[in-house]
């Protein structure tokens, strides 16, 4: 309940300056009112300082309380009323020094000052007097009363304070603001009769300037009379950022003072009513095309306003404070000074020796509203005409300044460029100078180049170097030789006094007479050679540089135009052409509905090759907005490659593009040439088809990522009646020409040539420029460029990347090429022992290789391949079975012969211990008979022996009997052929 009361007593203590104050004292517990007051009988004309100290009141412990420390804190829980008062003849001026008060602006929820400056009668104070509501430290700026009074609420809060503010007062006279003056507060009217020349102010100047005021300034002059205006001060409030003046202004019109325009902008504002002014002066202007312009700003120089005629409307306009509530300059000191609200000073003038305008060419020449003698000489599609100075073909005066403006038709559908030539000059270089801007002087006395030759320099089609220059100043008594042409639609030609406040003796300053011509030009265009005839865009290139569409100022190409970009090769001495041109775009905008068949404006390539004639043309169109042209290269033998960029009659138009080229060759080729890459320079590879059947290419680096800026070219020809089918097998390549709207392929790009007229299996025109990493999806539209039939016995693989857009892991191209035979489907017998595909032929050794050869027109090759793939092997590798055969037979007879000896082996061993022992009996038995019987028996030792052999075969046959008594023993052992054969697989 306490915080609600609060709330209250604070709400009640801000809606006290809504009373109208007519006591000197109001009762109040919480609350204590005083009044100071300064008026111009105790203080004088000078006035003096004030502050938050010097009050003077008559209770001094109110001074006490008020600030006895000043610059201290001020008290809390006041409301002071600060009483400026002067007399009728005076004004009062109030410039705040130090301000310093609790809050911030624009709410001023605490503390505030609140301003009154349009104040009759000191006892009365209402919102509608209020200037403005101050605190925080935006302090006021210069403040002058409407009429002889200010006032100066000062309202605090019992919580805390800050130390206040001071500043100077002084009284000024009113005799100024009152000069002239048809009705109060602010309804003037200044007559030729009554004064020539004189100076009128805002209401309150220098003082800010007061909301929601509507302030007439009517100059009338003699029939012969021009009225000139020089604004000295001018700082009205201006949106920050703005162009127009959308708050307060000074709108000016030329021979009127009662605007039909005028009075439906007054109308718009809902506090505005008739009675404001209500004075029209007598046979009013009624006309729509008076107005000269509308001023708001600060102007730090001397602004200038000339009317065309004998009469001038100045009407100033200025709204309401809150309609800049949210800004408040305090954090910006330059914000605060550029959103004062001073006003105006001026001076004005009537003038019979004002430039006459009969110089101004009617239907030619247009004057510049508010101007001296500012003309504006348009193109109207007329092409030339004559150009005189002020007061022709008498002397102008010295103090003349005059500028002149031609203007070429700039639009959708041309651009003109302004050329100027003296006829007859004679300026006194001690008055005044001629000044010509942003042009170029040519000289008609030098020889034009042939336009066949090719040159490095640049040229136009004035054959001569183009040097744009910001000023070109002229004076003297000859006139300037040659021509002068403008860099743009726009050239401005002024004749400037040396001293323009200086009256001088010499009552003239010169004269000068000058033809100007508007040409239909695209000579700005870069460009190294253009046409003879200005109006055609015919541009030729012989060296590296950037290209573009001619554009208007609104930087848009223009309608129906027809412009040629031409690049020439440069040939060697023996007429040999050892470049090739490399063009690519940084952006692309050419607008069309349909981007599929560019229709209405697109961009087309066409080449002519070395001792031919006629243009060939690339198969592909390009328009829309950033569906990129893939990077081109002519051929090696291309002598001329024309760009046609063609514009229909529409309103639609973009940039068009931004193009750039480079000329290669063998010294000059892209960085980055890696060893994968077949240089562009190299000649064809011969593929014979008794050696090789098929083959396969890849991009650099592959199956990793492909690197940038190359250029690679392979080139493959083979003998006539052979044709090469080409599989793309794998493409991943940066860009897309399946998204919708498409990007193209402005950076990387897979091109295959072989022919100026490429069809594929369906009969289609062949778009053969591929990127993309989706363009080979089973639903995909672009299914069909997976397969190429040449038409030829030569094809072209061209595979371009540049500086890459992103940064991803492209792993390029890999494709699959085969020699093939096509055939007529009515012929017998057509492949004569080679495979037959469907429509071609292909190499036997090629079927059920693994690899499908006969794509897209058939799989038969690689059909029913796993017997024929075992008869294949065999005839593949019969030498090989023969020779493992051979080898075989004589591992099996070295492997009996090894089984045999070891089987005799083996007998042998088992045969020796029974020999052995029966031997040794033997020997003992003969030994003893020898010893005995050594000369009886020695004729019977070959008997004895025999015998004793027989004796021991009997005993092993024995033997063997018994160890096989199941099996009975055959006793026609033949042991003498035993003999026999063991002595024969010896020998063996």
């Amino acid at each position: 309940y306490e915080a609600k009361l609060e709330i209250i007593k604070q709400i009640l203590l801000k809606q006290i300056k809504k009373i109208n104050i007519g006591v000197d004292y109001i009762t109040c517990q919480t609350v204590e009112i005083k009044y100071i007051t300064y008026d111009i009988e105790q203080y004088g004309v000078n006035g003096g300082i004030f502050t938050t100290r010097n009050s003077h009141f008559r209770d001094t412990s109110f001074v006490d309380k008020i600030g006895p420390n000043f610059p201290g804190y001020y008290p809390q829980d006041i409301i002071v009323f600060y009483r400026f008062i002067s007399n009728s003849n005076y004004r009062v001026q109030v410039d705040i020094g130090f301000f310093q008060i609790r809050g911030v602006t624009p709410q001023c929820t605490h503390d505030y000052l609140d301003v009154y400056v349009n104040v009759s009668d000191v006892d009365i104070l209402t919102n509608e007097n209020l200037l403005h509501r101050y605190c925080g430290r935006n302090k006021p700026k210069t403040l002058v009363s409407l009429y002889h009074i200010i006032v100066f609420g000062f309202f605090t809060e019992d919580t805390q304070a800050e130390r206040g503010f001071n500043g100077t007062f002084k009284f000024i006279s009113a005799l100024p603001f009152r000069h002239n003056l048809y009705r109060e507060p602010c309804h003037y009217i200044f007559n030729s009769s009554i004064s020539k020349t004189g100076e009128f102010f805002s209401s309150t100047y220098p003082g800010t300037y007061l909301p929601w005021q509507f302030c007439n300034y009517s100059f009338i002059g003699q029939p012969d009379e021009r009225v000139h205006i020089r604004f000295n001060d001018l700082m009205i409030y201006k949106t920050p950022g703005t162009q127009h003046c959308a708050i307060d202004m000074i709108k000016l019109y030329d021979n009127n003072l009662d605007s039909e325009e005028l009075q439906r902008f007054l109308n718009s504002f809902s506090t505005w009513s008739a009675n404001i002014n209500n004075y029209q002066l007598p046979q009013p202007y009624r006309t729509n095309f008076d107005h000269i312009t509308d001023l708001c700003g600060t102007f730090l120089s001397p602004l200038d306003v000339y009317s065309k005629s004998s009469r001038l409307l100045l009407y100033f306009i200025a709204t309401h404070y809150d309609e800049l509530a949210s800004y408040t300059g305090e954090d910006d000191p330059s914000a605060s000074d550029y959103s004062w609200r001073k006003g105006f000073s001026a001076q004005y003038e009537f003038s019979k020796e004002l430039t006459k305008l009969d110089f101004i060419i009617p239907k030619r020449g247009q004057y510049l509203l508010g101007t001296e003698c500012d003309q504006t000489i348009k193109s109207y599609g007329q092409g030339q005409g004559k150009i005189f100075s002020p007061n022709w073909p008498k002397y102008y005066k010295p103090q003349t300044s005059c500028s002149n403006y031609f203007l070429g038709l700039d639009d959708r559908y041309t651009l003109e460029i302004v050329e100027i030539q003296f006829e007859q000059f004679n300026i006194d270089c001690s008055l005044a100078y001629i000044v010509l801007y942003n042009c170029s002087r040519i000289y008609d006395n030098k020889q034009r180049l042939p336009t066949t030759s090719y040159t490095s320099s640049y040229s136009n089609y004035y054959k001569q170097t183009l040097d744009f220059k910001p000023n070109l100043t002229f004076c003297g008594t000859f006139k300037p030789a040659g021509k002068f042409v403008s860099k743009s639609a726009l050239l401005k030609m002024d004749y400037i006094p040396v001293d323009r406040n200086t009256k001088s003796s010499l009552k003239h300053g010169g004269w000068f007479q000058a033809n100007y011509h508007f040409i239909r030009s695209y000579h700005y265009v870069s460009a190294d050679e253009y046409d003879l005839n200005p109006s055609s865009c015919n541009l030729s290139y012989y060296q590296t540089r950037k290209f573009e569409p001619p554009r208007s100022s609104d930087n848009d190409y223009f309608s129906r135009t027809n412009c040629t970009f031409n690049f020439y090769p440069l040939t060697t001495v023996d007429d040999t052409i050892d470049n090739r041109v490399l063009i690519w775009y940084d952006y692309f905008n050419i607008v069309d509905i349909d981007t599929k068949t560019c229709t209405q404006d697109n961009l087309t390539y066409s080449f002519q090759l070395k001792h031919d004639i006629q243009f060939q043309h690339h198969n592909k169109t390009y328009c829309g907005y950033r569906n990129f042209p893939a990077p081109y290269l002519t051929y090696q033998s291309t002598s001329l490659l024309r760009l046609l960029f063609q514009t229909n009659d529409d309103n639609n138009g973009g940039l068009g593009f931004d193009g750039r080229y480079k000329f290669l060759n063998k010294t000059t080729t892209l960085s980055s040439i890696v060893s994968e890459c077949s240089s562009p320079f190299d000649n064809y590879i011969y593929i014979d088809e008794k050696d090789q059947q098929s083959g396969s290419i890849t991009s650099p680096n592959y199956p990793n990522s492909y690197p940038e800026q190359v250029v690679c070219e392979w080139k493959l020809k083979t003998n006539p009646g052979y044709y090469f089918s080409i599989i793309i097998n794998t493409l991943d390549v940066e860009g897309s020409l399946k998204k919708d709207p498409p990007i193209g392929c402005q950076t990387s790009v897979l091109r295959i040539i072989h022919g100026n007229k490429q069809k594929d299996n369906r009969g289609n025109y062949v778009n053969n420029e591929l990127c993309g990493n989706d363009l080979f999806d089973d639903d995909s539209p672009y299914l069909h460029l997976k397969y190429h039939l040449t038409i030829e016995n030569w094809f072209i693989v061209q595979f371009i990347s540049l500086s890459r857009l992103t940064k991803e892991q492209l792993i390029g191209f890999n494709l699959t090429w085969t020699l093939v035979r096509e055939y007529d489907i009515n012929e017998t017998n057509p492949c004569l022992g080679d495979f037959d595909c469907g429509k071609m032929c292909i190499s036997p050794t090629l079927v059920c290789d693994g690899y499908t050869n006969c794509e897209p027109f058939s799989k038969n090759d690689e059909l029913n391949c796993e017997n024929i793939n075992q008869i294949s092997f065999l005839r593949k590798h019969i030498v090989l079975i023969i020779i493992l055969c051979v080898f075989c037979i004589m591992m099996c007879c070295f492997l009996l012969l090894f089984i045999l000896l070891l089987l005799r082996t083996r007998r042998k061993r088992r045969a020796t211990p029974s020999l052995s022992n029966q031997a040794r009996i033997v020997t003992n038995h003969t030994n003893n008979n020898h010893i005995n019987n050594n000369n009886n028996n020695s004729s019977n030792k070959p008997t004895a022996n025999r015998r004793l052999v027989d004796t021991v075969r009997k005993k092993k046959k024995k033997r063997c009997l018994t160890k096989n008594n199941s099996r009975p023993f055959l006793d026609t052992y033949d042991w003498d052929r035993v003999d026999m054969l063991e002595q024969n697989v010896t020998t063996v």
